[in-house]
């Protein structure tokens, strides 16, 4: 009975729930007993535990009357890091054989977390903090199935043989779109990072400025990492020329050379945004294009065998996609970090999306071409292989080959 996925998966479930409540309630009880506020009563800190797991799944809390919907997404890695090792266990002890079994423990350990997320969330709403049970149901789940699939992908072979009936042309289109998104990423943790070096000496002082005690020091250094991938966010709508909005008459923009002063929490991270720009931040478009240009040399490495057309047309779905991940993840690094000004900040997801999109076709459309030409130039007997679905078997096989330098031609034999 312990194999069956009906006994299996809700243990996962409830597995991943008390060690994620257990994990945020250490660093609660850190905070409530070792701050320097005096502790208050032992019932209101288990409330604020609850609420702040409910959290830890990218739901907006209110807390003390004020909605703070920007999210410090950097946390949510901890249910999701506990999901993937609950797929992963799970493979191990329900060993399924077929597609079906790995889907019905899938479904069901993410509906039984995103179950006790509404369940802590109604029981922990107090009137000093309270988050939307609802809203914790639909993000469990998210997370959940993000997780385990995660998991259950690397522990078995079901769902990769699943994939291999994906059309490849998808797959390289898909592909392509991350290398995009993933260069804006990178270059935008680059932009972050020398921010950040050029404001150490900001940083310090608002650190030094709260007298934090050693409980409270790792509060605050867990919740800037949980902060990291939202700063990330703004970064990447500063690198796109979007900017970063604080509120409807402030805008942070490479274009915009003096940013007015605004009254901003007290919060040590916050002081590392930029109150004014140079010349070489004109220079910053520069690297979508560059991004761009990665997305097309890929495209021309991966569809290297196709013909100009289908490899412009696949550059210009590849760069519409990237766009759309650029606009999910401006959006998400968007919302409320109190009352007033602060009501509504961060980037402005659709000009981003818009310039990025713009950016990357301007780089990705002519590599996409030039490349694959030159690499047919150079080995000109290498026989043309068109994208097409492969079964299972074979996709395991063709992309062995593909690292081992060999041409698998159409009827399977080596080119």
């Amino acid at each position: 009975m312990g194999r069956s996925p009906a006994i299996a998966a809700p243990i996962a479930g409830l597995s991943v729930a008390l060690m994620g409540l257990t994990v945020v309630g250490l660093v609660v009880a850190g905070a409530w007993w070792g701050g320097v506020e005096p502790p208050g009563p032992w019932q209101e800190a288990l409330a604020i535990t609850g609420s702040a797991w409910v959290m830890s799944h990218g739901v907006p809390i209110r807390f003390l009357g004020v909605d703070y919907s920007l999210i410090p997404w950097g946390l949510v890695a901890i249910p999701v890091l506990l999901a993937h090792q609950s797929g992963r266990w799970l493979v191990g002890v329900v060993r399924p054989t077929r597609l079906r079994t790995l889907i019905v423990s899938w479904a069901i350990t993410a509906l039984v977390g995103a179950a006790l997320v509404a369940a802590v969330s109604i029981v922990a709403d107090i009137p000093e903090v309270q988050t939307s049970a609802r809203k914790g149901a639909a993000m469990a789940l998210v997370v959940g199935v993000v997780g385990v699939g995660t998991g259950l992908w690397r522990s078995s072979d079901l769902l990769r043989k699943a994939g291999g009936r994906v059309p490849v042309v998808f797959r390289v289109m898909l592909r392509a779109s991350f290398v995009g998104f993933m260069a804006l990423t990178g270059f935008a943790v680059v932009v972050l990072t020398v921010a950040a070096v050029a404001s150490f000496g900001e940083i310090t002082s608002v650190m030094t400025a709260l007298e934090p005690t050693v409980f409270d020091a790792v509060v605050l250094l867990v919740i800037s990492i949980g902060y990291l991938p939202t700063l990330i966010g703004w970064s990447m709508g500063y690198l796109v020329g979007a900017g970063v909005s604080l509120g409807p008459d402030v805008l942070i923009s490479p274009f915009v050379a003096v940013v007015p002063a605004t009254p901003l929490p007290t919060f040590p991270p916050l002081a590392a945004l930029p109150q004014a720009s140079g010349p070489a931040s004109w220079a910053l478009p520069a690297l979508i294009v560059l991004a761009g240009t990665l997305v097309g040399l890929s495209i021309s490495r991966w569809a290297a065998r196709e013909g100009p057309l289908i490899r412009v047309s696949i550059a210009l779905i590849a760069a519409v996609m990237a766009a759309v991940w650029v606009f999910a993840f401006l959006w998400i690094s968007s919302g409320s970090l109190g009352a007033g000004q602060l009501s509504a900040i961060g980037p402005d997801a659709g000009l981003g999306a818009l310039l990025a999109g713009t950016g990357l076709l301007i780089g990705a459309l002519p590599t996409s071409v030039l490349r694959a030409q030159r690499r047919q130039q150079r080995h000109p007997k290498r026989r043309l292989r068109r994208l097409r679905v492969v079964d299972s078997g074979e996709a395991d096989t063709r992309e062995e080959d593909e690292r081992d330098g060999v041409v698998v031609g159409s009827t399977g034999t080596p080119a």
